[in-house]
């Protein structure tokens, strides 16, 4: 059997993921209004269709940038509940080891 292991590290990294997805977030939130209202650069209609299809691409591309920072804050914070287990598992293993230990007026064999 393959001992399991875990780094403690794990569960910053999982908050570090989290945090940069909020923040990512944000961003793309900030960048709604300036990307998908764009007024045309003139009154024809080149001008028109452009800023049309200026607006629709950044649309989709701020949708996509909001499905992959959620995705991000679901990584990290999978991560974090991983983390959070081990935890308690390795907690309550060590717990139930000591609380089987002989008691101090006892030799131990060996």
């Amino acid at each position: 059997m393959q001992a399991l292991s875990f780094d403690p590290a794990a569960a910053n990294i999982g908050s570090d993921i989290v945090r940069g997805a909020t923040q990512g977030l944000q961003a793309g939130m900030t960048a709604v209004p300036s990307t998908t209202a764009l007024v045309p650069a003139g009154a024809d209609e080149v001008s028109v269709q452009a800023a049309v299809a200026f607006a629709a691409e950044a649309t989709a591309f701020l949708a996509l940038h909001t499905a992959a920072q959620q995705e991000l804050a679901r990584t990290g914070t999978a991560i974090l509940d991983i983390a959070r287990i081990y935890t308690e598992v390795d907690a309550a293993a060590a717990g139930s080891v000591l609380g089987a230990r002989p008691l101090a007026g006892y030799r131990v064999a060996g």
